[in-house]
């Protein structure tokens, strides 16, 4: 499919959300092993969670190359209080889930740093590779959480 350049980011941006609502359901539906997982949402992780899928969305819409925004460097500046606070939380109980969750983490605080420096020089914020190498570590996050889902 062959859209213009800047009907991307609105797509991508739908897809971010999709997966975070399949996530959220995923994580929300868990028992027995998962259970923890859900209780690791319940306690705070749902939240954390919502806040970085908005946050490769976000990024994502920043990374349109036309015009100058004001706001990015602030947007960006949201991103990174979001990771830092995600980073923060407990871990996950599941090993994997939790590789993917501090990859996806760590590419979105690179990423949004970047974005900051380059906001403020009056630089292009991101480019469209590096945020999609974040929306793909999530959707790995997602993946794992719904195989989980699918072996109970």
């Amino acid at each position: 499919m062959n859209l213009p350049l800047s009907a991307r980011p609105a797509v991508r941006g739908v897809l971010v959300s999709v997966g975070a609502a399949l996530l959220l359901t995923t994580l929300a539906s868990c028992s027995d092993d998962e259970e923890t997982l859900a209780s690791w949402s319940d306690k705070g992780g749902q939240k954390h969670m919502t806040a970085i899928a908005k946050d490769v969305t976000t990024l994502i819409q920043v990374s349109d190359p036309t015009g100058s925004d004001p706001t990015v460097a602030s947007q960006c500046g949201q991103v990174l209080d979001d990771v830092k606070a995600a980073k923060a939380y407990g871990e996950l109980p599941d090993d994997i889930a939790q590789t993917h969750w501090k990859e996806a983490l760590d590419r979105l605080d690179k990423v949004a740093s970047r974005c900051v420096r380059n906001a403020k020089a009056g630089k292009a914020a991101t480019s469209l590779t590096e945020v999609m190498d974040v929306q793909s570590s999530f959707h790995s996050f997602a993946q794992r959480i719904e195989n989980l889902r699918s072996q109970s």
